[in-house]
């Protein structure tokens, strides 16, 4: 029997990112997303060579950043931030996000109870 129709995956934050590392950039936010199933972040990063890279950030899913006091208005395009957080094991301009700091110095933590 065949269906035809769409599935998703999920996988595991350790999948993908080194939990036992950490990595911190600083940069411009170029695009929210504030949806599932990840709540994502593209911040421009210029690297050491100048050369700007779009880094493609990951938190938890939005239901559990809003319990966290996150809302879809918490960073906004054009914002300078740095961002902490778990980097790819394969080095790409990816990261699990730990803790953003704002401008303003306000903090932001990926961190929900009983989940990290």
């Amino acid at each position: 029997m065949f269906v035809n129709g769409s599935a998703q995956s999920h996988h595991s934050v350790f999948a993908e990112y080194d939990i036992n590392g950490s990595l911190t950039i600083e940069g411009i936010v170029k695009e929210v997303w504030f949806k599932n199933p990840h709540v994502r972040f593209f911040v421009e990063v210029t690297d050491k060579y100048g050369t700007k890279v779009v880094w493609n950030t990951h938190g938890h899913n939005p239901s559990m950043l809003r319990r966290a006091g996150w809302t879809r208005d918490s960073l906004q395009v054009g914002e300078k931030i740095i961002m902490s957080g778990d980097p790819t094991y394969d080095g790409s301009p990816k990261l699990f996000i730990r803790k953003i700091i704002m401008s303003d110095g306000r903090i932001l933590e990926n961190k929900v109870p009983g989940v990290n």
